[in-house]
């Protein structure tokens, strides 16, 4: 048996802890962020579409209840009912859709909204909302909303 003294024993049972707290300090759990979601409701990864409506309907959410002026936010809804869920960040920052249709009797364009960025995991209150031409309240009842391009819609 080797004889160490003791501040040497006591300097290697410091090293180690001093190894066991930085490990711990960088090892990474993703099951939960800050805030204590799973980090699968983030923004960032929202896909923006681009404003092009020969192949989105364009809608222009606004802070009149007129929609006069510059939208606050413009989205480019896809128009294919089986399209993928589309999220975009809103207000409450967690804002997806999915099952779009189109009427070109009424020239309005219909679509689930969902309080979450994955169309409906996590969020048991879809709501259907339909837009139109016209500037409508919308949710939440600051907001305006009016469609500002058709023509993916065929019009």
């Amino acid at each position: 048996m080797v004889y160490a003294p003791p501040q040497m024993m006591i300097w290697r049972i410091g090293a180690a802890l001093l190894a066991l707290l930085w490990l711990g300090a960088c090892s990474s759990d993703d099951s939960e962020d800050s805030d204590g979601s799973d980090g699968s409701d983030d923004s960032s990864e929202c896909v923006t579409n681009d404003q092009d409506p020969s192949r989105y309907v364009l809608v222009g959410f606004y802070k009149t209840t007129d929609c006069s002026g510059e939208p606050v936010q413009v989205n480019a809804f896809p128009v294919d009912p089986g399209a993928s869920c589309y999220c975009w960040p809103g207000s409450s920052g967690k804002n997806s859709a999915d099952a779009f249709t189109c009427d070109a009797n009424l020239r309005t364009f219909t679509y689930t909204q969902y309080n979450s960025l994955t169309c409906g995991a996590g969020d048991d209150t879809p709501t259907t909302k339909t837009v139109s031409e016209s500037c409508e309240q919308d949710i939440p009842p600051e907001l305006y909303s009016k469609i500002i391009d058709y023509g993916a819609c065929g019009g």
